[in-house]
């Protein structure tokens, strides 16, 4: 019974297949030769690849391989297990394509790909088969605000990016875009270290390393070619033009190496034709102000210290007259006359205190000592210069002498030579008093001579005749004149006299043969002084007792050597 079904089993078997045994022979040792061999099916249906009882592959009706699936989508359709590569390719026995484990891809090397993702082992070319970089796109479109493009990153209907071969554009939706740098940090580099290549704003034709063109014109409500800072704040605003501080709208204070370092304007290397010009658009030379009018406390030209007393000097232009206005911690000072240069110092009284009669100063004056000196940096045959000694002026007139010291602790002395003037002025006075008196005792001597030469011939005639010559006036009752002793003299003599208390006496001695004035002693009122006739030639002299400016008596001296 058993060998009854087990034939009719083989019996049905090849009934069904001989058709197909019939059509497509097929050898189990694969040594056929000659005629088409064929391996499948001819019916609806697909092909199971089974291994150890284990299905591993299949070729659907329609054509499509699945590995590690029975169920293909695609023409090959390979899914492994975990922990298992997908797909290697390898070339002489060197991996050239691995479809990782991890999900990832390799090109190129056996090496594990980031997950998910693509590792390419060479350079990668896109529209180009020999690519000259790592990534190298070709053929694509340029780019607009439409679309385009070699390269885009992020959706059309949103924020993109897209690069063709000669331009990058920051796009939303068919709009322009904000292109963002570097926006979370690190440096931004353009052309390298040692780059020669220049770039432009507003222009295709960059003229320097950086050129802008197409800005506008800055001013204090906003504008310019380059702006730094907020708009709300400080910001400085750069024009083809002009350089602008603002803050908020309005003039801001510019400032230059605030922290330090030189700040020079040249207009070329080793030139002198650059100007700089303040308030001014036409310098006429290399520093040129124009102030305002008002005074030198608000306008002008000023030097001040960084020191906490903050000193300062100002150079004010009268707007009136054209003279130079010198103010020292805003306080007018002198100004220079715009005709002759000269400067003259402030004198008004509603500038003056504390006013009061100088002392005599003519015998201080002839104490001045009048030098010719070289200063330290002359040269030995450079000129000397007139002029005092600030150390001895100072012993003799400390008022124009200043000792002082400077901010670098070194002590100078200093002199005002303007005050010469002034103390010459009133030296010239003092002299001129002396003068005044001395013109009025010549005009009473000359009135005494007068006198005497009408008595003198009385007088010699009486002195011949050996008799003593006195003046018969009631005004000089009480005068009495003695010979002088000794008589003749050879040097010192002694004159005796009698004058009343009170009066004002001198003894004169003339030359008779000339009749000039050779001495006046003045005569005390103890009655006697004294001659010393050592400078004197030999000879005949008179002698006379003037009494409150005029001649009570005289006599003969006889003078021997």
């Amino acid at each position: 019974m058993k060998k009854y079904f087990f034939f009719l089993f083989l019996s049905i078997v090849l009934f069904y297949h001989l058709p197909l045994l019939a059509q497509s022979p097929w050898l189990v040792t694969g040594n056929a030769t000659g005629g088409v061999r064929r391996f499948g099916s001819t019916t609806p249906f697909g092909v199971l690849f089974i291994t150890n009882d284990q299905e591993r592959g299949v070729m659907t009706a329609n054509g499509l391989w699945g590995f590690g699936t029975s169920t293909p989508n695609a023409r090959v359709n390979i899914n492994s297990t975990a922990g298992q590569n997908a797909l290697r390719v390898d070339v002489n026995n060197l991996t050239k394509l691995l479809v990782h484990s991890g999900g990832g891809v390799a090109i190129g090397a056996n090496v594990a790909p980031p997950a998910n993702g693509l590792h390419v082992n060479g350079l990668m070319g896109v529209g180009t088969s020999t690519p000259a970089a790592k990534l190298h796109v070709t053929e694509g479109s340029d780019v607009a605000l439409s679309g385009g493009g070699f390269i885009v990153a992020g959706s059309i209907t949103a924020n993109n990016v897209a690069l063709d071969n000669n331009e990058i554009m920051a796009r939303s939706n068919g709009a322009s875009a904000d292109l963002f740098l570097n926006q979370n940090g690190g440096n931004l580099i353009y052309n390298g270290t040692n780059g020669t290549g220049n770039m432009g704003i507003g222009n295709t034709q960059p003229a320097g390393r950086l050129h802008i063109t197409g800005g506008t014109d800055a001013a204090q409500g906003g504008g310019g070619f380059i702006i730094t800072g907020g708009l709300t704040g400080e910001n400085i605003a750069i024009d083809n033009n002009e350089i602008m501080a603002r803050l908020n709208g309005v003039a801001s204070p510019l400032f230059l190496n605030h922290n330090g370092g030189n700040v020079i304007l040249q207009a070329g290397p080793n030139s002198t034709a650059g100007k700089l010009g303040i308030h001014t658009d036409n310098p006429v030379v290399e520093a040129h102000l124009v102030h305002g009018v008002g005074t030198g406390s608000n306008h002008g030209l000023r030097l001040a210290n960084s020191g906490a007393n903050n000193q300062n000097w100002t150079l004010y232009v009268s707007n009136a007259n054209g003279n130079l206005d010198l103010y020292a911690n805003n306080a007018f000072l002198g100004r220079f006359n715009d005709a002759t240069g000269a400067y003259s110092t402030v004198s008004d009284l509603r500038f003056k205190k504390d006013i009061e009669k100088a002392e005599a100063v003519l015998p201080k004056v002839l104490q001045l000592d009048v030098k010719k000196y070289h200063f330290l940096k002359n040269k030995v045959e450079d000129q000397k210069n007139y002029g005092l000694i600030a150390q001895e002026v100072e012993k003799i007139f400390p008022e124009v002498v200043f000792k002082e010291k400077g901010d670098d602790g070194a002590e100078t002395y200093t002199m005002d030579y303007s005050a010469f003037g002034v103390l010459a002025i009133k030296a010239i006075q003092e002299l001129q008093q002396t003068v005044t008196a001395q013109q009025q005792q010549n005009i009473l001597l000359q009135q005494q001579l007068t006198t005497f030469q009408e008595r003198f011939t009385q007088l010699e005639a009486a002195l011949k005749t050996g008799n003593n010559f006195n003046l018969n006036n009631n005004d000089l009752l009480g005068v009495t004149l003695e010979q002088n002793h000794p008589n003749p003299v050879n040097e010192i003599t002694t004159f005796r006299y009698t004058i009343p208390a009170g009066t004002s006496a001198q003894i004169q001695l003339f030359e008779v043969a000339t009749g000039k004035l050779i001495k006046t002693l003045r005569a005390p009122e103890n009655g006697q002084v004294q001659l010393n006739g050592s400078d004197l030639l030999a000879g005949t002299y008179i002698y006379t007792l003037v009494v409150n400016g005029r001649v009570a008596a005289a006599k003969q001296l006889l003078l021997s050597k």
